[in-house]
């Protein structure tokens, strides 16, 4: 929450007995401006001094011998967002009161006379302390709002209350739209009305901080139309606050001795948004609790203990379209700060609020679960089509992005993704085949992209290395190029995979090994000599090309 501004009206400031000798100039609009501060200032040039806001005091004495000045100063007042001037009249001041009056009355700013000596110091001291205790009954006010948005929490009716305690509190409607779900709003209004207010602030909000929405312009040069708060828990926001700044009816409204400040309608924004999380937070936990209980549920069913019809009972009740999707598992490698299960168990907990709705909105439903100190996720995808890689990825990556400042990572660890299955009694496959990835990259390195469908020859290299052939393989099909190379210092095995890759092009692989064709023809009959003139034809180029991503698996990228 920001610092809370002292602030008071210029009509609640008039009332003090300190003005009561003094003439006023100001339309009701100018009574409204808010005093922040009060400043003694003699100086002609305003320059950076007015932070805006200030009842400025003067005797004049600083642009006494030219008219002229006392009119810029009043305008550098103006352009500064002074509250109003109080000027004590002399000679040299009162011959400038007809244009300052016609510039004061264009602009709705406050002028203040006084045609007798007065002492600015009893004024200051009076409108301080009459700013302090403004501070103070503001705050109290603030406190007591705050124990009326906890204990609607208490009575367990959800946001709605908060929203209306937070309407009739500033006399603004109110909006919220959350990430998930339908958007509400006090008083009512129709879904299609409050979505077209969604768009209107979206498209006039702009990049100005939140204690400036309520006094300046957009780019447009329109005034502000609503005051907007983010609302977020563990660093995600999951909805948007918007008060529409335009008056209710007077019917809407209890009566009020005064009207709030922009100051206190913010910081009553504030904290109705942090009642508001703190609602969500309840609620979503209450949710990852009542999963936790069924988590063995999902543990059997993962070890394939479940029959079919069990596990369409199970989804039809969770959601009618589960039963006919398709289903992948995610599974992340073992964490050495997070050897205790159960400690484990609680950080998933919070972290999966996110993760539900990070899934969620690209259509997908999530199970996850802890086995052996590795977190697994179950993906339901109801669409009928093949798996969406690209979407379950983006869905990960925004996990991800999510722990970067986070002291407990739990999803930017090694990760494998299985196969999609679409008969989930068969998850256990997609479970396997997430472990084989996961294994996969522990012998080749961290993957771009995860997914056991993008391991393609290397599911039979590591088929290969599980039976202990693989060796044997790269040997024979490679073993007279490797030794070569050994011995001579050459560059016969990584022309040959460039050779390979490029089609058995000879222009472009010389290109790419940057050696003129010449070279390339007598690295390309070495190689001949060494593995038979059929290394080139198709079922001797699968094997050797095979070889050499075992190679590679084995040794590390060929340089």
């Amino acid at each position: 929450m920001g610092e809370t501004t002292l602030q008071l009206q210029m009509r609640d400031m008039l009332k003090r007995p300190v003005f009561r000798k003094a003439e006023v100039l100001a339309s009701e609009r100018a009574l409204e401006r808010y005093v922040r501060w009060v400043h003694i200032m003699e100086v002609p040039d305003v320059g950076d001094l007015l932070n805006g806001g200030e009842l400025v005091l003067t005797t004049g004495i600083g642009w006494q011998d030219n008219e002229q000045q006392g009119l810029s100063f009043l305008r550098q007042l103006i352009a500064r967002g002074a509250a109003g001037l109080c000027i004590e009249l002399g000679t040299h001041t009162k011959s400038q009161l007809g244009a300052m009056k016609e510039i004061a009355a264009a602009d709705d700013f406050p002028l203040i006379w006084f045609h007798e000596q007065v002492r600015y110091i009893d004024i200051t001291q009076d409108l301080h302390f009459a700013l302090i205790r403004s501070h103070q009954r503001m705050l109290a006010e603030l406190d007591n709002l705050t124990t009326s948005f906890n204990q609607l929490l208490l009575n367990g009716d959800g946001v709605q209350p908060l929203l209306r305690l937070l309407s009739r509190t500033t006399g603004y409607p109110v909006a919220l739209y959350p990430l998930e779900g339908e958007a509400s709003a006090v008083p009512y209004c129709p879904p299609e009305l409050l979505e077209n207010r969604r768009v209107a602030w979206l498209t006039q909000r702009s990049h100005s901080s939140q204690t400036d929405q309520m006094d300046q312009k957009n780019r447009s040069g329109q005034p502000m139309n609503a005051l907007t708060l983010p609302i977020q828990a563990l660093e995600y926001t999951f909805a948007d606050l918007v008060l529409f700044l335009e008056k209710l009816p007077d019917h809407e409204l209890e009566l009020q001795h005064h009207k709030p400040s922009d100051e206190f309608v913010i910081q009553a924004v504030e904290r109705c948004a942090a009642a508001i999380a703190q609602d969500w937070m309840r609620t979503k936990y209450m949710e990852e609790k009542r999963r936790y209980k069924e988590d063995m549920w999902v543990i059997d069913w993962l070890n394939g203990h479940h029959t079919a019809k069990e596990i369409q009972e199970y989804l039809i009740s969770r959601g009618p379209l589960l039963a006919s999707s398709k289903g992948t598992v995610v599974l992340f490698d073992s964490n050495p700060n997070y050897t205790d299960s159960l400690k484990l168990q609680k950080l998933l907990i919070q972290r999966n609020i996110v993760a539900r709705s990070v899934f969620s909105r690209e259509g997908f439903t999530l199970f996850s679960t802890v086995l052996n100190h590795q977190i697994i996720l179950i993906i339901l995808d109801p669409q009928p089509v093949p798996q969406r890689k690209s979407s379950l990825w983006r869905c990960i990556e925004q996990l991800q992005q999510h722990e970067t400042d986070q002291t407990h990572r739990l999803f930017s660890c090694l990760l494998g993704i299985g196969h999609s299955c679409t008969d989930l009694s068969r998850l256990k496959d997609s479970l396997d085949a997430a472990k084989e990835t996961l294994r996969i990259q522990k012998d080749t390195g961290p993957m771009q992209q995860p997914f056991y469908s993008n391991l393609h020859g290397y599911r039979i290299i590591a088929g290969m290395k599980q039976s202990g052939s693989l060796e044997d393989f790269i040997e024979e099909y490679l073993g007279p190029v490797i030794r070569h190379d050994a011995e001579k210092g050459g560059q016969l095995l990584r022309t040959l995979k460039q050779y390979f890759v490029l089609c058995c092009s000879k222009q472009e692989t010389a290109t790419a090994l940057f050696i003129v064709r010449q070279t390339l023809y007598h690295r390309l009959d070495k190689i001949e000599a060494l593995l038979g003139e059929d290394y080139v034809l198709p079922e001797k180029r699968v094997a050797i090309e095979l070889a050499i991503y075992a190679y590679e698996y084995v040794h590390g990228p060929i340089a």
